[in-house]
């Protein structure tokens, strides 16, 4: 893919941003299986389910452009992924994994939001108002997403720094 033009960049990140979606979907149900937390792992395979909803809309701003999407790799959640992995390999207490996860999440969902602003942005500045309709539902579910996370996380933090 040649990138000469903003809207090749445009179809680039927006791309790119599908694979992030699917990758998290995945990572989400991987990590939905290491929690013992009920309400921190029923929260996360919401996370999941709400992943799928996003790359639906994210397939729908493809059909707005009149576009395929490129087989773009986002190599950021890979990396997340890989350092989840690699955390699991230390055997983490429940307590310590709850933690991990809920800051990888955290960062996750902030990724997100900083990559949907900014595709928002440059589908308003391309009059692409369909597209940008879709890129700002997704925004909010990721903003709302990482708000729910902060005050799980504060709550477990208290319980778990409470032992200590």
């Amino acid at each position: 893919m040649q990138l000469n033009s903003p809207s090749d960049l445009f179809l680039y990140e927006l791309s790119a941003m599908y694979d992030a979606e699917t990758k998290s979907a995945q990572l989400f149900g991987e990590v939905a299986g290491q929690i013992q937390d009920p309400n921190l792992a029923q929260f996360v395979r919401a996370q999941e389910q709400q992943s799928q909803q996003k790359i639906q809309n994210l397939e729908e701003c493809f059909s707005a452009l009149d576009t395929e999407r490129q087989d773009v790799a986002c190599v950021t959640v890979d990396g997340m992924r890989a350092d989840f992995q690699a955390f699991l390999g230390q055997q983490p207490s429940v307590e310590v994994m709850q933690l991990y996860t809920l800051g990888s999440a955290m960062k996750l969902a902030h990724l997100g939001i900083a990559s949907y602003r900014e595709l928002m942005d440059k589908a308003v500045l391309m009059a692409e108002a369909q597209c940008a309709q879709v890129l700002q539902t997704n925004l909010v579910q990721k903003e709302e997403n990482a708000a729910t996370l902060e005050r799980i996380s504060h709550e477990i933090g208290e319980r778990v720094m409470a032992v200590m």
